[in-house]
């Protein structure tokens, strides 16, 4: 079983190497900052889901500008386990980039500003492993009580 020094230290090498990979474009883009001056949006909710038949390994990084707010490897079982992350995010608005990779393959990434726009001052994200296996990012704007995944768009 890997150590949780050997997890953190595979999702920091993940992260690291799409950067220079130049799969995360967003991180040499130019903060932007929300109607309010905040600089960002609330990331009410960060959740992980794998509706596939088999179990799975997520790894997730949470940045906000150049701070690396999170980083975490998650077993999710087979048909329908998920939970929720709970990180600073949820109080504090900032410029979000989600990255995750799913069973040590390639990074994908969200800048949850560019998904939502910058006129939202909340936001959820959704990390998804469909029934197909196949790994999506999606993000919503509705951060109230009433909020359900129909307003979640992928990215």
């Amino acid at each position: 079983m890997p150590t949780r020094r050997t997890l953190l230290g595979a999702a920091t090498a993940a992260v690291a190497a799409a950067a220079t990979a130049g799969c995360v474009e967003a991180l040499g883009e130019q903060e932007r900052t929300t109607p309010d001056g905040s600089g960002g949006v609330r990331l009410a909710e960060l959740s992980i889901q794998n509706t596939h038949g088999a179990s799975h390994r997520v790894q997730v990084a949470v940045e906000a500008g150049e701070e690396m707010l999170h980083l975490g490897t998650y077993e999710l079982g087979a048909d329908g386990d998920s939970r929720t992350i709970e990180g600073e995010w949820t109080e504090t608005p900032g410029r979000h980039r989600i990255h995750v990779a799913l069973d040590d393959g390639g990074v994908r990434t969200a800048d949850v500003v560019e998904s939502v726009g910058s006129d939202v001052s909340c936001a959820r994200v959704l990390i998804r492993i469909g029934d197909d296996g196949s790994l999506g990012v999606w993000t919503g704007a509705n951060c109230g009580s009433d909020a359900d995944e129909s307003d979640l768009e992928s990215v």
